[in-house]
């Protein structure tokens, strides 16, 4: 037990210091054995693993790592160097920590991606008068974002399969964007790195493709409400 000789109270839970004047303890007479004696109000905390996290942390971090491998070994076998996937390596990088910290603890978070993938179109777009290549916008950022964009709401739908129909309407906003990149390379006439984001829209049409067969009757039933039909 500990003793405050200020207080005269005794404190049967271990703490540094007295919980009415504040007083330090080992000020007043207590040991460091007393305290070390003196039982915890809560059990210690649990070293983490190297490997703990959420199943969100674990599909993401496998994915960042297997994109970014993929992109920077297929700029390097065509260009033969590696410029511009480290700028969508460090994209996922900084998804995954906006995601990480500020959004997966909430609500509503396929909406907010779908927000966020809207505000980083127009900021990334801003970027063309700047960059010594502007079609890098559409080549590499873009189709990044909305790859990115699209796998986080996947995921979320996944970890959350028993009630995923307020959710399938951000997917499919996302993967209409993914198409943008590819066929604003085909109005330029530009095709010298198109394989991003044609891959993207792909994989967006897909996504819509597959939502539509399996879940059509829950989309009309959420546009009806949304829009008050």
């Amino acid at each position: 037990m500990l003793r405050c000789p200020y207080c005269r109270i005794t404190i049967s839970t271990r703490t540094e210091v007295c919980p009415l004047c504040h007083v330090r303890l080992r000020d007043v007479g207590n040991s460091e054995e007393d305290i070390k004696r003196t039982a915890r109000a809560y059990p210690p905390r649990e070293k983490l693993k190297p490997l703990s996290g959420s199943l969100f942390d674990k599909i993401y971090l496998f994915a960042w790592l297997s994109l970014s491998i993929a992109m920077i070994v297929v700029e390097a076998a065509l260009t033969r160097r590696v410029r511009f996937s480290w700028i969508a390596v460090a994209f996922l990088i900084y998804l995954y920590f906006l995601f990480r910290i500020l959004i997966r603890g909430g609500e509503y978070f396929p909406q907010k991606v779908t927000a966020h993938a809207l505000i980083l179109s127009v900021a990334i777009y801003t970027l063309r008068g700047v960059l010594p290549e502007p079609e890098i916008i559409v080549e590499y950022l873009l189709p990044t974002l909305y790859l990115i964009s699209n796998i986080a709401i996947a995921v979320f739908l996944i970890i959350n399969y028993k009630r995923p129909n307020r959710y399938l309407l951000n997917i499919i906003t996302v993967s209409l964007l993914s198409a943008v990149p590819f066929l604003a390379l085909v109005v330029l006439d530009d095709y010298k790195n198109f394989a991003l984001s044609l891959a993207t829209m792909v994989i967006g049409l897909a996504v819509i493709i597959g939502t539509i067969i399996f879940r059509a009757p829950t989309i009309i039933s959420e546009l009806k409400r949304k829009f008050h039909i």
